[in-house]
């Protein structure tokens, strides 16, 4: 059936803009007067398809969660103050508190509005907003609360990125003593006990004399393995990347106890709460799921997405098809059947991802303070152990030559 992109204004007076499916025009306004709405316009879209199904632009960069925080808030204030989405959009486009890329992009979103297209298409169009950003937008749209929906978006974000801060800074300490620790055993290892063996005269062997020949590699051939360096950098990030790439860092990580914590609750914490936010704004459930599965990075939640999509759409409810899959522990899937027989799905969901926010503060806490004594061990038992080399080859150097 073709799509009709429309412009509308519902019950109380809101313009509103989107596309719908149906057999003919007289159809898609049938459809549109049953919901309320009063058409302005509407007309065939050629060619195109729905919200998340039509292709979107390659880009290689996403935008930052701190500009889309920032930029979601803003542009709800000025919905909800009853500033015109063009108008709002035109301002923020020129705000210098977001990137010049960023500022293109919104410029590319009212390029797309004035060609008479849905605010959710401009904004896909892109190919730089992701998919829950869209389909919430759409959501909106659609239902005729978009600034409820705006307001809802921005508190997503806004409480992403206020975890994810929180996080990085808890972690920016034992990163900052792992890279000192790096550093000056590269150090001692590297430089100061060759250029010290140079320098005694010594022929050392064992760790001593390994420790040298590669002070003389690293010497000779520095440029090489500059590149090098770089080139496996590169390599490694674009691999993980990948579906195989973020298997096996999964599988990595859930070899330390402390780490599997700290993935798993962090997993758990972003699908229930977009999860909860989806529902919320009116996405269906199997998009919601689906959506909130990818949002998890986690690989074996998303490749049992696409299985308790299907139980659902078997007739199955949430609660069954999250256990019967083991997608996730029984204490979301028994949640998710108080939600469901409630009718609250979504604010469950929302407080289930409160509690996983709670547990995993605990659990990089918990890694934080295990780590730092590792750290702390492993310096000083490398430094004993390249002093005891260290003093071995010096004893050995001073028999021999007593010796002669």
């Amino acid at each position: 059936m073709p799509f009709y992109s429309y412009i509308a204004y519902d019950g109380s007076g809101r313009k509103v803009r989107g596309v719908v499916e149906a057999s003919n025009k007289v159809g898609a306004i049938s459809d549109l007067l049953q919901k309320g709405y009063s058409v302005v316009k509407i007309e065939e879209t050629k060619g195109k398809k729905k919200v998340g199904e039509k292709k979107r632009k390659k880009v290689i960069f996403g935008i930052n969660l701190s500009e889309l925080a920032i930029f979601s808030r803003q542009f709800a204030t000025m919905i909800s103050a009853g500033i015109r989405v063009k108008n709002a959009l035109e301002i923020l486009s020129d705000q210098e508190v977001f990137s010049k890329r960023f500022r293109l992009i919104l410029k590319d979103v009212l390029s797309s509005l004035e060609e008479g297209k849905s605010l959710s298409e401009a904004f896909e169009e892109t190919g730089a907003f992701e998919p829950i950003f869209v389909n919430l937008i759409k959501a909106g749209e659609e239902g005729g609360v978009l600034d409820e929906t705006l307001q809802k978006v921005a508190d997503f974000y806004e409480s992403s990125k206020a975890l994810s801060d929180e996080v990085k800074a808890a972690m920016r300490y034992p990163i900052f003593v792992a890279g000192f620790a790096v550093l000056m055993v590269g150090v001692i290892a590297f430089y100061v006990i060759p250029n010290l063996i140079q320098r005694i005269g010594l022929s050392p062997t064992g760790i001593v004399g390994f420790l040298y020949n590669t002070n003389q590699f690293l010497t000779a051939h520095s440029i090489e393995l500059i590149i090098g360096t770089v080139a496996v950098v590169v390599l490694i990030k674009l691999y993980l990347s990948t579906i195989s790439g973020k298997k096996f860092k999964e599988a990595l990580l859930s070899i330390i106890p402390a780490m599997r914590a700290v993935s798993t609750n962090a997993a758990l914490e972003r699908f229930s709460r977009t999860l909860g936010i989806l529902v919320g704004a009116g996405v269906s459930l199997t998009t919601a799921i689906e959506m909130a599965a990818q949002a998890s990075n986690k690989p074996s939640m998303q490749s049992k997405a696409s299985k308790v999509i299907e139980l659902i759409k078997e007739g199955k409810t949430l609660r069954d098809s999250f256990e019967e899959t083991g997608m996730v522990p029984q204490l979301v899937f028994e949640m998710a059947g108080t939600g469901e027989a409630t009718g609250k799905l979504d604010e469950v969901m929302m407080k289930v991802a409160d509690f996983y926010e709670q547990q995993l503060r605990i659990s990089v806490k918990k890694f934080v303070s295990m780590i730092e004594p590792a750290l702390i061990a492993f310096i000083g038992g490398f430094i004993a152990f390249l002093a005891l080399s260290l003093y071995s080859t010096i004893f050995q150097f001073q028999s021999g030559a007593g010796g002669l």
